[in-house]
């Protein structure tokens, strides 16, 4: 009996030891059939992600990107570049995959969208590009067999972060929010700030949503901190910059006509930008704070 535990031991270790040193080139397809491979795969850091994609690497940086696994292949003049990025952890993924789709299609991994030429998905703590240089059916076609394949590679799935789940629903844009934790995205749908007066970092959750509320197009930003005392610290920061000394109340109208709020919960900002009027800064901040005591 403990020879027969000791085997059961060892073959379970052996398989959990394989599969955590999986390198992210396995998850690459195999041969494609009518393509060629065009060079080598490549893997980048997050050292020299810059040779790489210049213009496009601060995006995959701000969210803890540790390497990607790239490879071209070729057929005549037609070329598909599949990208693997490894984002360390799930939350990141998700996080680069809300800020590339506008939709949520779900047809691959935990979440996908294609553009012209172009397959997306995210599963576990990749995120996968896969771009065509060019467009038609079997292009298509073949761009569906890859992520389909790389997707069955992917053998384990991924927790979206919980703050999520505290976005009230009510006049939310379809897949209309990001999630972040680097204080650069605060200004991808409303400018805010160029600094990070709100000390938003690695060890902060944020989400910026965009709702349609009153023919407006408004915004809710809710942080999650380590504690209350630092969420009221990025609270007192938010009405130095943009309330009026006085204003105890937490909602104002500002020069633009338009209205602004912020409150905090626990260990949660919540903040509003751009709202119709009152009623819809103060509906917007309740609905979240019940979501966040919600059991």
């Amino acid at each position: 009996m403990k020879h027969t535990l000791l085997i059961v031991f060892l073959m379970t270790f052996s398989s959990s030891t394989q599969f955590k040193s999986q390198s992210i080139t396995d998850l690459l397809p195999g041969s494609v059939e009518g393509w060629t491979l065009y060079k080598p795969d490549k893997i980048y850091t997050s050292e020299t992600l810059y040779d790489y994609i210049d213009g496009g690497a601060e995006l995959y940086l701000s969210y803890g990107m540790k390497e990607v696994a790239s490879r071209i292949i070729t057929q005549v003049d037609n070329e598909i570049r599949i990208e693997i990025f490894d984002m360390v952890e799930a939350k990141n993924a998700f996080g680069v995959f809300t800020h590339t789709r506008t939709h949520d299609e779900k047809l691959f991994g935990q979440g996908s969208q294609y553009f012209t030429g172009t397959q997306i998905f995210w599963k576990d703590n990749y995120f996968i590009a896969i771009t065509a240089n060019d467009e038609n059916e079997s292009i298509i076609n073949t761009i569906q067999c890859i992520a389909t394949e790389i997707d069955s590679r992917i053998h384990s799935s991924g927790e979206i972060p919980q703050i999520v789940d505290l976005i009230p629903e009510m006049g939310l844009e379809a897949d209309g929010y990001l999630y972040f934790h680097h204080y650069i995205w605060l200004n991808s749908y409303y400018y805010i700030a160029n600094d990070n007066f709100l000390n938003i970092g690695p060890d902060t959750d944020a989400i910026l949503a965009k709702y349609h509320l009153n023919d407006r197009c408004c915004f809710l930003l809710i942080v999650k901190y380590s504690g209350a005392e630092i969420a009221s610290e990025a609270e007192n920061a938010f009405r130095k910059q943009f309330m009026e000394p006085e204003n105890i109340l937490p909602y104002e109208r500002i020069e633009d006509g338009s209205w602004i709020g912020v409150d905090t919960k626990e260990q949660y900002l919540l903040m509003v930008l751009n709202a119709f009027d009152s009623e819809t800064v103060i509906h917007l901040i309740q609905q979240a704070e019940e979501n966040i005591i919600k059991p």
